[in-house]
């Protein structure tokens, strides 16, 4: 092998492990990315599913009972239906 063939050889190879470096980066972003997204939408129905847990729980414990305080969601005052408590 000569000097003309090394330097050849170098500057493909080169070329070579950019391009793979680089589609390697795009596809690991991809699927990171969509890691990341499935994460988030979990946590997010954990929470949502935790609090309509505890407002259903809520209204099955002072279902015909009196209502002293209303139920929460995420911190919003949630109005029981008519009838659903005596009253205060």
């Amino acid at each position: 092998m000569d000097l003309e063939n090394v330097k050849t050889i170098a500057v493909w190879a080169t070329v070579a492990f950019v391009v793979i470096g680089l589609l390697a980066a795009i596809i690991i972003k991809k699927v990171i990315g969509k890691i990341i997204s499935l994460v988030l939408a979990a946590v997010i129905v954990f929470f949502l599913w935790q609090q309509r847990g505890k407002v259903e729980s809520f209204a099955n414990d002072v279902h015909g009972d009196i209502c002293s305080s209303q139920p929460s969601f995420f911190g919003i005052s949630v109005d029981l239906p008519t009838g659903w408590c005596t009253g205060a």
